[in-house]
């Protein structure tokens, strides 16, 4: 009977033990589920592929190219979890993964230094990881390599206090691949270790030894085995030189910070954890030496007392406020509105465009860009465009085209490259394309552009060189293989509609120097008489130059498109231009204008007649009935409050 009594009570308190593990793993658990979900829906993984679209090859040249210099390891790992997350959700579980390893692996560095750690510590991490991702700091690089410093450490730090040879041989070894993994970060392995020798094992000097090795073996590496810079030297510990002007952080400042708060937890956490774990002549007894039945009863009492509750609810508390004041203060909008532009464009999702457009600052040329680019693809942009922020003579506004075609390439090449392919252009957007490959690396977007505009231009060889690189990669070797097998049965490609309509509109020699948007829309024009968005795009010129003659002398070609109504600019337009020419306007077109279109009409010019000589008062009156009207935009220059000055008409 004693023997079953024991038992019974032994399987209890196993359960009591299991029920326990479970409830302290349930609130870890729904944190990182919530983790997921706000990385999945509120910051959108896909958003950092947008920022650095990296072409991942399945070849050894291309391994050899990133594992030779120091961090190889980590950006080669770092090169194929990246294109993951372009799949949203399969981004989110890889970001989640890295956070969760993080946090597992700061635990066991914990519990081995010290005592083992409350989980809400345990999670800080995952907390500032959270911070990084609310700046769009890409992720993957530094919490890949996090994984591997923080791995090599643990292993150190389990060898506990064996002999000291022994101890030599782990560090050595450990340093070599820390730093041929992970470069700058070796330095978070290297305090690690110290911090161990110098609180655990009291080998002061050994410990301080090892601390000035994490300035020493970087220094000595780059002179002796590699020729590097300093930013080389200590690639992970600063913020990488992003070429793409979308990946650049908003805020240099704050994203150091955060970047550097991560990476001195580690060596701060494991300071607390010795102080935490050692009396005053040496470290505590582990869990483990204690009696089962001292054990039992002292987690039973923890669990008890009238307080505990309270205790573990506190820290979580904390946890929580902390990551809601994260997402409150550190997320930056407008980084994550242009990335969702930039995105949505490229995936022709227009609405999604012009939603994200609304959130941006409306004197920002490259946002008014993808608005304009957005309403022609809809069918709006004659209908629609002044009910979005336009600024008089903002010919930027159109087509990203500045003083000349190299300011532009080296500005907006990828951009302005869109542009011109759908317009015809082929020549400069070839132009742009390469420029964009030069400045910005091996971009999936890119590479696929040049396949077809080489293709477009007769030169299906130069198309095959990008399509084998991108036959090799991980996430396009799908679309490269059957746009190969298409090349070998038509070398044209004329089936694919992208490529027969650019051949229909390209011209056999583009012009270069400056740049006249007028005359280079006048000149697909007359290449062919139906380009319709070359046509869209000339009268969209002329009503924000506001040459509403030039408007009227082109209605004709709307005839080209087999279009009979007006849109609703033109419309305003020729309405615009009777009022102003009065008794000297020019016989019009046959044209017929909505009544609706001429009581709006009427109704600006009563409303306008009552603020002569005030125009401040009245762009605030008019603005709230007519802002989206061209008479509006005529008369101030503006459609939009907070565009800038109002420019009055002539």
């Amino acid at each position: 009977r004693c023997t079953l009594g024991s038992s019974a009570e032994n399987g209890m308190q196993s359960d009591n033990r299991n029920w326990r593990r479970l409830g302290a793993l349930a609130p870890v658990a729904g944190w990182f589920v919530v983790f997921y979900f706000y990385v999945l829906l509120r910051v959108r993984p896909e958003l950092f592929y947008q920022q650095n679209p990296a072409v991942f090859l399945f070849d050894a040249h291309f391994f050899r190219s990133l594992v030779n210099p120091p961090g190889g390891l980590v950006e080669y790992a770092s090169a194929f979890l990246s294109p993951l997350l372009a799949l949203g959700w399969l981004g989110a579980l890889v970001i989640t993964s890295l956070a969760v390893l993080v946090c597992l692996a700061t635990r066991q560095l914990m519990a081995a230094m010290g005592r083992t750690p409350g989980p809400v510590v345990s999670l800080v991490p995952s907390l500032l990881i959270l911070m990084m991702l609310d700046r769009y700091h890409h992720p993957v690089r530094v919490c890949v390599g996090l994984c591997v410093v923080l791995g090599l450490a643990v292993g150190y730090v389990r060898l506990g206090r064996r002999h000291w040879a022994v101890r030599w041989t782990a560090f050595a070894a450990g340093s070599a691949l820390a730093y041929w993994a992970a470069a700058g970060l070796y330095v978070v392995f290297a305090l690690l270790a110290g911090i161990f020798e110098w609180r655990v094992c009291r080998h002061r000097w050994l410990g301080a030894v090892w601390v000035m090795a994490a300035a020493i073996v970087p220094v000595a590496a780059s002179r002796w085995l590699w020729v590097l810079s300093l930013e080389d030297t200590y690639r992970g510990i600063f913020l990488p030189t992003e070429r793409y002007w979308l990946a650049v952080p908003s805020s240099a400042l704050l994203s150091r910070a955060i970047r550097m708060a991560l990476l001195l937890f580690f060596p701060v956490v494991a300071l607390a954890a010795t102080w935490r774990g050692r009396g005053a002549d040496g470290p505590s007894d582990p869990p483990e030496s204690q009696p089962s039945s001292q054990q039992g009863d002292a987690v039973a009492g923890a669990a008890n007392g009238p307080r505990s509750w309270l205790r573990s609810a506190v820290p979580w508390a904390a946890l929580i406020a902390c990551g809601i004041a994260a997402d409150v203060f550190f997320f930056d909008a407008p980084t994550h509105d242009s990335l969702a532009v930039a995105s949505s464009a490229e995936r022709q999702q227009w609405e999604d465009v012009l939603t994200c457009a609304r959130r941006l600052p409306p004197s920002d040329a490259w946002n008014v860009f993808q608005v304009n680019r957005a309403l022609y693809h809809r069918g709006e942009l004659l209908e629609r465009m002044f009910e979005y922020p336009q600024v008089a003579d903002s010919v930027p506004a159109l087509t990203l085209q500045f003083e000349s075609l190299n300011d532009t390439a080296q500005r907006v090449p990828l951009e302005c490259g869109d542009i011109l392919f759908d317009l015809g252009r082929i020549n400069e957007s070839e132009h742009m394309a390469y420029e964009a490959l030069e400045m910005l690396g091996e971009r999936p977007g890119t590479l696929k552009r040049l396949v077809y505009l080489h293709v477009i231009k007769g030169e299906p060889d130069a198309a095959r060189r990008f399509l084998a690189v991108l036959e090799r990669s991980l996430l396009h070797r799908g679309w490269a293989s059957e746009c190969l097998r298409q090349l070998e049965a038509d070398p044209t490609l004329a089936g694919v509609p992208e490529v027969a309509s650019r051949r229909e509109l390209m011209l056999k020699q583009d012009d270069t120097g400056k740049l006249d948007l007028e005359t280079m829309l006048g000149q697909l024009l007359h290449r062919n008489p139906k380009n319709r968005m070359a046509f869209e795009y000339l009268t969209a010129y002329y009503l924000l130059t506001r040459q509403i003659d030039k408007v009227i002398a082109n209605l004709h070609r709307f005839d080209d498109f087999g279009q009979t109504r007006l849109p609703r600019y033109c419309e305003e337009a020729i309405l615009v231009y009777r009022n102003v020419a009065g008794p000297r306007a020019i016989a019009l077109p046959v044209r017929e204008i909505r009544p609706e279109t001429e009581r709006r009409s009427a109704e600006f010019v009563r409303a306008a007649a009552r603020f002569q000589g005030d125009p401040n008062a009245a762009f605030a009156a008019l603005h709230r009935d007519f802002g989206d009207t061209y008479f509006f935009f005529y008369v101030f220059g503006r459609s939009d409050a907070r565009s800038g000055k109002t420019r009055p008409s002539r």
